[in-house]
């Protein structure tokens, strides 16, 4: 056996006792649990006629998306608990918020912690970013309608945080949501309700869904190898007495 061959079978030797790499993809959807959907009203943006004008028929709030199925957008549905001990490397590559429309998009998403981020402003307008945390630091730095782009540096997201709201003091309207995880196993639901969270180690999980509006649910699972489907159903946060 020449000595190409020898290292060939010894990898592949080492390969074998070390078991095959097994993973789980946890997937479903999130709905509301409610008789009637809650109407959407469009956003007042009389006081900028710029941010008027980027439009050619109402921007409606996105404070909850829901379609005629009940099923909702913009839930962010993250492994909260199971994962203490594990590590995971951080993505160099920036997470983008854009400002389109006088508006964040996306409304919700997630970054890891020490992950940096990019804002966008595709408007070309005057905004304003402004992150107020409850537990990393505080960012707000105004981005003039030359500026089209603006780095957040990972710094800013240097502890787990779900979830850091994002606002622009310039069009009090606008709003989003930033989940810091020290793993990379988070998800957003669509527009169908639907969302995957790929390649997560067998094990015990406590999962959340969380929602800007509805009252969040957590579920206790356990992935293996192989598919999960995992549902939510969220209700509508209590009306105060």
């Amino acid at each position: 056996m020449g000595v190409g061959q020898l290292s060939i079978a010894i990898a592949a030797a080492i390969a074998l006792a070390s078991g095959p790499v097994v993973s789980g993809t946890i997937s479903g959807v999130v709905k509301i649990d409610a008789k009637k959907i809650p109407p959407v009203r469009p956003v007042k943006m009389e006081s900028d006629a710029d941010c008027v004008a980027k439009h050619t028929e109402p921007h409606m709030s996105e404070r909850y998306v829901v379609d005629a199925d009940k099923n909702v957008k913009f839930v962010f549905v993250y492994i909260k608990t199971g994962l203490e001990g594990q590590t995971f490397e951080t993505p160099k590559r920036p997470g983008e918020l854009d400002q389109v429309g006088c508006a964040y998009a996306p409304r919700v998403m997630g970054l890891m912690v020490g992950q940096p981020l990019r804002v966008l402003n595709s408007d070309r307008l005057l905004h304003n970013v402004h992150m107020t945390p409850m537990v990393n630091e505080e960012f707000n730095k105004a981005m003039p309608a030359r500026v089209k782009k603006l780095p957040v540096p990972g710094t800013q997201f240097s502890q787990p945080e779900v979830m850091i709201p994002f606002k622009c003091d310039v069009h009090p309207w606008m709003a989003a949501y930033v989940g810091v995880l020290p793993h990379p196993f988070f998800a957003v639901s669509a527009a169908d309700g639907s969302f995957t969270i790929e390649d997560v180690p067998p094990g015990k999980y406590t999962i959340e869904a969380w929602h800007e509006f509805f009252a969040g649910k957590v579920q206790e699972i356990e992935v293996a190898d192989g598919a999960l489907t995992v549902n939510f159903s969220l209700r509508p946060p209590s009306k105060k007495k």
